[in-house]
């Protein structure tokens, strides 16, 4: 895909927060690719609300990916992610990495899912969040560590794997900064791996500029 001079292909529909969203706009970002985002609350709320069979894709929630240049469209973040890593040169060639990539960031989609309490539909008490971060984020960590170790990610070259590992846990220690000792101690490969890909000058601008909206 051309560099930042060309227009987009691609348009993004994702509420204006450092979340799902991430997952994809990093990866154009990692890669300095223009991506035209839709971040207004009004347009996605209409979107979301028509019927089914009036939109452009069945889907429940954002982020949807419009291709500007085939008029397709396509929802769910890992769909969406497997879709355009091919066009960003992001995309392992072995089948059984590209799978192992996929799982990796499943295992994102996962804990993000569990730390937002099921996308916001319940709040945390906290004696629940304690036993959460005592019993469930270690483990979920030492997961994470362990795919590194065996070479699932942190390979050259980057995969987008490896950038969803920086839009869960970059923006976790940015965002909730309580929590980058827990990365740290418990996974220090993994906080590693998110300092060298958030290091990225592109993506370093694009966080930069999602910190001050």
């Amino acid at each position: 895909m051309s560099p930042t001079t060309s227009q987009p292909r691609f348009q993004l529909y994702y509420w204006p927060l450092p979340f799902r969203g991430s997952f994809v706009s990093y990866l154009f970002a990692y890669r300095d690719v223009p991506l035209l985002e839709v971040a207004d609350f009004g347009e996605i709320n209409r979107l979301k609300s028509v019927l089914p069979g009036e939109q452009d894709i069945p889907f429940m929630g954002p982020p949807v990916l419009r291709d500007l240049e085939s008029g397709r469209a396509l929802s769910q973040m890992p769909a969406i992610v497997l879709y355009v890593s091919r066009e960003l040169d992001l995309m392992p060639e072995d089948d059984f990495d590209l799978a192992m990539c996929m799982k990796v960031l499943m295992d994102c989609n996962d804990l993000l899912m569990e730390i937002c309490r099921y996308n916001g539909s319940s709040m945390w008490e906290r004696e629940d969040w304690k036993e959460f971060r005592s019993e469930r984020l270690p483990r979920w960590l030492d997961i994470f560590e362990e795919s590194l170790g065996r070479g699932t990610i942190g390979k050259d070259p980057v995969r987008f794997a490896d950038i969803g590992i920086y839009a869960l846990f970059g923006n976790m220690t940015r965002c909730l900064p309580e929590l980058e000792p827990d990365v740290l101690n418990r996974a220090p490969g993994i906080h590693a791996l998110c300092r060298k890909i958030g290091s990225t000058s592109s993506l370093a601008k694009f966080v930069a500029g999602q910190e001050r909206e």
